[in-house]
């Protein structure tokens, strides 16, 4: 009898050359323990070369202090969102930029409970000093790709970021909608 089995799909509908079998996948193959390691690699030596030798700030705040700057006047549970960090995280990380003047807080005229944060002046002129010592690196990074192999990564990333939603927000929904195993995964 020929199989009724449909082949597997990602997420974007393209039929999946060669499935990944979930049951014998090597922990050093998962993408997020891959993506981990080359992350925190990568986040070290941006600290080390260019966040600390110009600001006593960590990498966080650093990162918080851009949110800021590029979406301007904001409160704390949009900075959550934005940054995919939790409140309590993100409530630490500002602290020292609010003690050092880099964040100025004001309460927000819509909501009594709730803060608005900005940059002040030597908030966005530290900002901008580090922000010039991490683009020549930044740059070098991606110059270590092809401009063909840097737009193929853009397009990797944006459908790895909506396959990871879809599976969130299957799973949110229960175990009906969790991912289900691919053909390569089921028992003859």
């Amino acid at each position: 009898m020929p199989s009724t089995r449909r082949p597997a799909t990602n997420s974007s509908g393209d039929r999946a050359e060669t499935p990944v079998c979930s049951r014998t996948l090597a922990l050093e193959q998962f993408l997020t323990f891959r993506l981990g390691a080359l992350s925190n690699a990568l986040q070290t030596r941006v600290t080390r070369h260019y966040i600390a030798p110009a600001s006593p700030v960590g990498l966080t705040e650093w990162r918080l202090m851009g949110q800021i700057q590029r979406h301007g006047e904001l409160h704390a549970s949009a900075l959550s969102r934005l940054s995919l960090m939790d409140k309590a995280q993100i409530s630490r990380a500002l602290q020292p930029l609010i003690d050092r003047g880099w964040v100025l807080s004001r309460a927000d005229p819509m909501h009594a409970r709730r803060q608005l944060l900005q940059l002040s002046a030597s908030g966005q002129a530290v900002f901008d000093t580090v922000l010039a010592r991490a683009r020549p690196y930044q740059a070098a990074l991606l110059n270590a790709l092809t401009r063909e192999e840097r737009a193929m990564l853009d397009r990797i990333l944006d459908k790895l970021d909506g396959a990871s939603l879809a599976l969130d927000n299957g799973l949110e929904s229960g175990p009906a909608a969790s991912p289900s195993p691919t053909a390569h995964d089921e028992l003859p």
